[in-house]
């Protein structure tokens, strides 16, 4: 089933799966009772963090989303997403990514968590707010976070590799920062406040950045979203080592956490230019060292490539039409994979050229396209290597995906999952001429 989904992406089976007999036993494995969600992620956590061996530490990356779907009969187990006022349904799921130290290329998804949030309980603002201020941390949803982190350090574990955790500013919670700082990772989180510190009287945290010497200047290429397009930003970076203060809030008592800050600023930009304030647990006492937390915390750009590539325009999970919340689940796993290996193949052939296209394409896809390379190029020039590189095979998956040249940079991930699309076809039909060519008959 992910082999069929990898080659033809989508969020709807029947897209997938053409053949009757294909379809029924897509339906009948999403749909049984005897296949446990847990076995289908497990095995894709396992590899993800297998291509960790041998590396140090990786980056984990962490970010939550919501899958939007459809329910007309309410009967599907799904619960509210979205604006409590426009009434979505489907899934909230947290997913933790595990990205190369070296070069940021995506390793596959170690960690990921579905849920169905419970119907909104009407009441007053000032309620609702001291309810939450008493309920434990387990029973809120940044506790995922928590459990994401600790269920991917482990499987790194296993491999000998270190997890460094990264997460955007909804990691900046008092239970996150001290949870991950005594589960005893590396950690990168961006500051969605500006902190009071320990002791009394020692200011804020951006206070206490306001006067310290700027040790390093970089290029920083910020990535593209919705609102704003890919540019490289000239900034300065500072550092210092804090103390942060959390008072009694509820049932959390006072508490303190030493890290070190990083700060990044944008030089010469309009107000609304780029600043980061990066909580570290790693030590900073230089340039070179900042520019690790940097480098850090520039990964999690990946996490949201693999969502837009996930939910919108090659794999569309949202899609899926299926009868239950246990059955999106295992559908939705399968596209995870399939998203992730889209925006591997990406990244490799930026990052690592020379790779041999065996260590990702089959030897069936990797023939498939030299044949067709063959039929586009000129006929004086049909020799090809015999095992072509990332560089060279991304090339021509995009090529079958509409991709006209590099004047238009390099192939991205529409272009290569409609790519990887048609070269499915491809090697279906090789494999049905092969079928239909009548064996000689021996002498």
């Amino acid at each position: 089933m992910a082999t069929g989904a990898a080659r033809r992406p989508s969020g709807k089976v029947s897209a997938v799966f053409d053949r009757a007999s294909d379809r029924e036993g897509a339906y009948d494995l999403l749909e049984s009772p005897h296949v446990k969600t847990e076995a289908i992620a497990d095995g894709m956590f396992r590899a993800a963090a297998a291509r960790t061996r041998g590396a140090d530490y990786a980056y984990v990356v962490i970010d939550g989303s919501s899958l939007s779907l459809t329910d007309g009969t309410g009967t599907k187990g799904f619960g509210r997403v979205g604006n409590n006022e426009r009434g979505g349904i489907g899934l909230k799921v947290m997913t933790a990514l595990a990205v190369s130290c070296d070069g940021g290329v995506p390793l596959g998804v170690v960690d990921q968590i579905y849920w169905a949030r419970s119907a909104v309980v009407k009441a007053p603002y000032d309620g609702r707010q001291e309810r939450n201020r008493q309920r434990p941390f387990e029973d809120k949803e940044p506790a995922h976070f928590v459990h994401a982190a600790k269920a991917a350090m482990r499987r790194l574990e296993r491999e000998g590799t270190r997890a460094w955790v990264v997460i955007d500013r909804e990691g900046d919670n008092r239970e996150i920062l001290l949870a991950l700082h005594r589960a005893g990772c590396l950690f990168t989180i961006r500051a969605g406040s500006d902190r009071v510190l320990w002791p009394r009287g020692s200011g804020s945290l951006r206070e206490s950045l306001a006067d310290a010497e700027v040790i390093g200047t970089y290029e920083v290429h910020v990535g593209r979203n919705g609102k704003r397009a890919a540019r490289i930003a000239h900034v300065e970076v500072s550092a210092a080592q804090v103390t942060l203060r959390f008072e009694c809030v509820g049932v959390l008592e006072r508490d303190a956490l030493r890290l070190y800050v990083v700060r990044l600023r944008e030089v010469n930009a309009a107000a609304d230019g780029l600043e980061w304030l990066l909580y570290t647990n790693a030590p900073v006492f230089s340039k070179e060292h900042a520019a690790r937390i940097v480098e850090s915390y520039r990964t999690r750009w990946r996490i949201e490539e693999f969502h837009r590539t996930w939910k919108r325009g090659e794999c569309n999970v949202e899609d899926a039409q299926l009868r239950s919340a246990d059955a999106v689940i295992k559908w939705a796993t399968i596209l995870a994979a399939v998203a992730t290996r889209i925006e591997r193949l990406k990244y490799l052939s930026r990052r690592e050229p020379e790779t041999p296209a065996t260590t990702e394409l089959s030897p069936e896809e990797i023939e498939a396209l030299k044949l067709d390379q063959r039929q586009r190029m000129k006929p004086k020039c049909k020799k090809l290597p015999e095992v072509p590189t990332m560089a060279q095979a991304t090339q021509w998956v995009a090529e079958l995906g509409g991709w006209i040249g590099l004047r238009n940079g390099p192939p991205g991930s529409s272009t290569l999952a409609r790519g990887l699309e048609r070269l499915g076809y491809l090697v279906e039909g090789m494999a049905l001429a092969r079928l239909r060519t009548p064996r000689a008959r021996p002498k």
